[in-house]
């Protein structure tokens, strides 16, 4: 999917993959670029620049009111499956790190849609994180305040 380049300063570029187109590219790239530099790192922070990353984007996005489309346009340029309800938080995360196992994707995912309801920026996005007892207690907390499915039902027998 992405092709890295040795450079003389030991810096990586990126290959578009097929099917995106140049724009999309330009925009995402950032979050390939945080990925790869995470994969070099250790330790449980070391994703916490990609995630500022895509998170970033979404708000970029969401501030411009095309976060949704420009979701399923990714979608649909990197033949990602959507479901229906699908956050462009995770869609962009499904297409930039597929290899990533699903509770983890959603984890994720649901941390940063509770950075998203504090509207908080990206560069507080550590901060956040520490504050909520890191990424799960964001997730958690997200569940509370928004949660996905109605718990609650009336109609039992």
């Amino acid at each position: 999917m992405k092709h890295r380049v040795p450079d003389s300063k030991a810096s990586f570029t990126f290959s578009r993959p097929i099917g995106l187109d140049s724009k999309t590219w330009r925009q995402v790239e950032p979050i390939f670029q945080a990925l790869q530099q995470a994969q070099h790192h250790t330790g449980r922070l070391r994703f916490y620049g990609y995630l500022a990353a895509v998170y970033r984007i979404f708000k970029e996005w969401k501030d411009l009111g095309i976060s949704k489309r420009m979701a399923r346009h990714l979608a649909k340029c990197l033949l990602i499956p959507r479901r229906k309800g699908t956050s462009p938080v995770r869609t962009l995360i499904d297409a930039t790190f597929p290899a990533l196992d699903s509770k983890q994707k959603s984890r994720w995912s649901r941390a940063l849609e509770f950075a998203a309801l504090t509207k908080t920026t990206p560069e507080n996005l550590p901060e956040l994180f520490k504050n909520h007892s890191g990424i799960a207690g964001c997730a958690r907390l997200a569940t509370e305040r928004k949660p996905k499915k109605n718990i609650d039902r009336d109609d039992w027998a």
